[in-house]
């Protein structure tokens, strides 16, 4: 049984928590918009010198205008008004709410899949998917973070930019996928993303005078290699290997799969904050896990 998809989308769950507890960390600092306008350039460069050293070219031969089309939308989707959205859910709610917002994910691309690309999940991969939900969720709000970071907005503001980062991450895995097809490289795919995101997100920062504001907005090393660990780990290793997760399995399984990453975050927390972990914890982790597991035998 080839499960190169969803073992894809478990790596991509290890390089999300690892992110999201880094990029936490820069957007305290700096803000969730300085910091989307940053990782993204940051990430096209680090895919660009994988693509240089690995296959000797940044594009792909014979790339056509339409999947240019769907991964530039992809990305504009997905990656500027999707992670914008979560970033800023991040810095209000904290890491591990801003975490259980993003189990809005799979649903919303198995339903985004459906009427888009055709796609059927079976009795096994539905039931999968909401023992995956559940186990996630149950860990997510186990304990309380930090108080709400009014500076960026309320509580409210950061429930809905969460619904706003999981809707964008489902319609932009769907687009990509649909933009791929068959025989396009994710690696190329990845760097197709990033790029245009880059332009498009820098292009509108300039129609604002954002863009001597934004790089004096680093004001800490701290901050600066929160960030950058933060774009090699999520947009570059992360989105690469959701594309690669997408491509070689069904998308509403490859975001379930990449949903559990809370768990993970839970995980570090562990290792570098030293926190122990209640029975809800250990339990909700268990859950999760199993749900997982159905959806590698499905």
């Amino acid at each position: 049984m080839n499960l190169l998809g969803e073992l894809a989308a478990l790596s991509t769950a290890f390089c999300w928590a690892g992110g999201t507890l880094l990029f936490t960390i820069a957007g305290r600092s700096i803000g969730s918009y300085n910091v989307n306008k940053l990782r993204i350039p940051i990430s096209a460069i680090f895919l660009a010198l994988f693509l240089v050293f690995g296959y000797s070219t940044l594009f792909p031969t014979g790339t056509d205008t339409r999947a240019i089309l769907y991964l530039t939308l992809s990305g504009l989707i997905g990656l500027v008004l999707g992670d914008t959205c979560y970033f800023r859910c991040l810095v209000i709610l904290g890491p591990r709410h801003g975490a259980l917002m993003q189990s809005l994910a799979p649903p919303m691309t198995a339903i985004a899949a459906f009427f888009l690309l055709g796609e059927y999940l079976s009795f096994m991969a539905i039931a999968g998917i909401g023992i995956t939900l559940f186990g996630v969720a149950w860990v997510s709000t186990d304990k309380k973070d930090s108080k709400i970071n009014s500076r960026e907005g309320s509580k409210l503001v950061g429930i809905l930019m969460g619904v706003g980062g999981a809707a964008g991450q489902a319609l932009g895995l769907v687009l990509a996928k649909e933009g791929m097809g068959e025989s396009f490289n994710p690696l190329s795919a990845t760097f197709i993303r990033m790029l245009s995101s880059a332009v498009i997100i820098w292009i509108f920062a300039g129609l604002r005078s954002e863009i001597i504001s934004t790089f004096k907005a680093i004001s800490s090393r701290k901050a600066l290699y929160a960030l950058v660990g933060a774009a090699f780990l999520g947009p570059t290793i992360g989105v690469w290997m959701s594309l690669v997760a997408v491509k070689h399995t069904q998308a509403g399984i490859a975001a379930t799969i990449m949903s559990s990453f809370p768990v993970v975050v839970i995980l570090l927390v562990m290792i570098f904050y030293k926190e122990r972990p209640t029975l809800r914890s250990v339990l909700g982790a268990i859950i999760a896990v199993i749900g997982v597991s159905m959806l590698f035998v499905e």
